[in-house]
């Protein structure tokens, strides 16, 4: 599961700053930062997430690189895949970076992927491994269950794109069939004069990454980023481009996208396609932070 989370300068327009505001008051979250839409965020990739992780050794690989997220697949059916006790000596890793850091705390953030959970299951992983885990919803299971996971678990919405760069999921957010619905019954009632005031209220939409990847996800193969339209306003904090990172293209990938952050799964894995290569690991974030810095 491999990303590049892209700054939306690169193909979209800034909103109206009142806009914006309504726009954050409207999102759900619980801290200062999950009530910010920002959606035009730019300058250097501040987020190097290393995915696939699947020990506690490679984990320390990939923080020692300078990765600020690492990836945890949880479905069963991933080579790469692991199982909650596991997923735990993890993020236990990622916590000890923090308490070592002293007084410059730097805080690895742990990510849980996820392709058919449902939301109370995905909402009962992240609640147990703690520590900030954030939800990737990789498959339609679980992006259907966006609705269900609470606002406190922050997530990242993956759809696809195909060879050509065309992107072939669906954002985050209600249909025009399911906004309709809501509505009508919104409107009806004694209180039905209120659904003005109350048309904010619904099911979580809110998500905090859209991560784009190839269709075959974790396959290592690159599609065409050049034909890539930038998706707008479906994200807080901007949006994920994932399919065959490697140490060799990231910084083209970096330069030409202008990321505000990348992600690699299998760009960095050793000959079993599985363990983590710190010469890679090293070698990828430093390609992409020479890239960020020209």
């Amino acid at each position: 599961m491999s990303s590049i989370i892209i700054s939306a300068t690169s193909g979209s327009s800034s909103g109206s700053s009142k806009q914006q505001k309504q726009n954050g008051e409207r999102s759900k979250g619980g801290d200062d930062d999950n009530n910010i839409i920002n959606n035009n965020a730019c300058g250097p990739p501040s987020v190097v997430k290393i995915c696939g992780v699947t020990s506690s050794e490679d984990c320390r690989i990939a923080i020692d690189a300078g990765a600020s997220h690492v990836g945890m697949i949880l479905w069963p059916k991933s080579k790469r895949s692991i199982d909650i006790a596991r997923a735990k000596e993890i993020v236990e890793e990622c916590k000890k970076e923090e308490a070592s850091s002293g007084k410059k705390k730097r805080a690895i953030t742990p990510v849980a992927v996820f392709v058919d959970e449902d939301g109370k299951t995905i909402t009962k992983i992240c609640e147990e491994l703690g520590y900030n885990t954030h939800a990737q919803l990789h498959g339609d299971g679980a992006r259907a269950a966006l609705a269900d996971i609470p606002n406190k678990i922050k997530a990242i919405w993956v759809c696809s794109a195909d060879e050509t760069g065309k992107i072939v999921t669906n954002m985050p957010g209600e249909s025009e069939e399911e906004l309709a619905s809501r509505r009508r019954e919104m409107l009806s009632g004694e209180k039905g004069w209120k659904a003005p005031i109350d048309w904010v209220n619904g099911p979580r939409k809110t998500v905090d990454y859209v991560l784009i990847d190839g269709i075959n996800a974790g396959s290592g193969e690159k599609f065409e980023w050049e034909n890539l339209k930038v998706p707008r306003g479906c994200s807080r904090k901007g949006w994920i481009l994932a399919g065959g990172l490697t140490p060799e293209n990231c910084s083209e990938a970096v330069m030409v996208l202008k990321p505000n952050g990348v992600d690699v799964a299998s760009g960095v894995c050793d000959e079993t396609g599985i363990v983590k290569s710190k010469e890679k690991c090293d070698a990828f974030v430093s390609n992409v932070r020479a890239a960020a810095a020209k």
